[in-house]
């Protein structure tokens, strides 16, 4: 017989598909839910999610107090409210907060060594000590969760953002194709692979109606993101930038004409530390041939406020050796794998300095 999860187990894990169908017939159209009183009790469900996501402190509430179908709305509607923001590193930390969640319930499903009581304690484990909804999950994301082993490629997407030693290829055993994965090591990757399917899908295409109905709460939450970005890299200082990035600005003053790359590179550089749009035009307004209206349609449709409303993330150090625009690496260039994390690491040295 075919495990199907309870719907305990589906709030835990609101991504599953089950979780959608479950909800499916229950809720009527967002749209009047939200008017409703329950709506209200789900939007702030959502917005706690959402606030957690952003929190420097996350915590995961293992013991839900609402009801199941709640939690697995919320999901849904944080997903929905942070598409009507839109904004990039927003859907990182939110995807990222939601596999940080899925793990903690992974791990913690029965209990743990110093006595603490499990959400699921009494569920069944297999001969290998896996659940059903464990395995039910990591099926669903395709990986086998009781296999000592991992076809490559699946391997190689999987960790290529990770920067743990022990998850590089150079550190791993490969034999025909495939890769041993310690016991302990498949939900850290069934993690990554969720958070890598999760931040897939956003942002969701929301009706215009829709975001304009939850604007009341979809602002404060891009105030106080906003807010948070400002506290992370302040006031925009140049000095303190890498020199890949300070090469551009010096050929923009000379008057070359920066490649396609170079462009994108300096501008979701410069607007990702704090800089609006108007303030990077100002900043390409120092090319002899500066075009206005030019570089305002480029610099909307990079950062988001053109017509697609994609807002692009600033290109890591190996894209930029790839494009060429990695010029005169520096003794902290060696220590980061990004240009902002060069940014943030100088900003600190001023401020210490002070």
């Amino acid at each position: 017989m075919d495990f199907v999860p309870s719907a305990k187990e589906l709030s835990h894990f609101p991504f599953l598909k089950k979780a959608q169908d479950h909800i499916k017939d229950i809720f009527p159209p967002l749209d009047i839910l939200l008017k409703e009183e329950r709506g209200k009790i789900i939007t702030d469900l959502a917005l706690k999610r959402i606030n957690q996501a952003l929190s420097s402190k996350r915590t995961v509430i293992a013991h839900f107090q609402h009801r199941d179908d709640d939690e697995i709305a919320s999901f849904v509607l944080s997903r929905i409210i942070a598409s009507c923001i839109p904004d990039k590193q927003l859907f990182d930390r939110l995807t990222r907060y939601e596999a940080e969640r899925a793990y903690y319930f992974l791990v913690s499903e029965i209990g743990t060594e110093d006595g603490e009581k499990g959400w699921n304690e009494n569920t069944l484990l297999d001969d290998d000590g896996y659940s059903q909804i464990s395995k039910y999950l990591a099926t669903e994301f395709g990986i086998n969760i009781t296999d000592e082993r991992m076809p490559l490629p699946d391997y190689v997407e999987i960790i290529s953002p990770l920067h743990d030693a022990r998850f590089k290829l150079v550190n791993r055993n490969v034999h025909h194709g495939f890769i041993e994965i310690k016991k302990e090591e498949r939900y850290e990757l069934l993690r990554e692979r969720i958070r890598v399917i999760l931040r897939r899908d956003l942002p969701y295409k929301v009706p215009k109606s829709l975001c304009e109905q939850l604007a009341p709460v979809a602002e404060p939450i891009k105030k106080v993101y906003q807010e948070q970005m400002l506290q992370q890299f302040g006031t925009v200082e140049e000095s303190a930038f890498p020199p890949c990035m300070q090469a551009l600005i010096l050929a923009l003053t000379a008057g070359t004409n920066l490649t396609h790359a170079g462009r994108f590179a300096l501008t979701t550089f410069i607007h990702t530390i704090g800089m609006d749009v108007t303030g990077i035009a100002q900043l390409y307004a120092r090319s002899p041939d500066f075009d206005a209206e030019k570089t305002m349609y480029q610099v909307e449709h990079i950062t988001g406020r053109g017509g697609s409303g994609t807002e692009y993330t600033a290109p890591a150090c190996a894209a930029m050796k790839t494009t060429g625009l990695c010029i005169h690496p520096d003794a902290v260039c060696a220590k980061v794998n990004h240009p902002l994390s060069y940014y943030k690491i100088k900003k600190k040295e001023k401020i210490n300095r002070k």
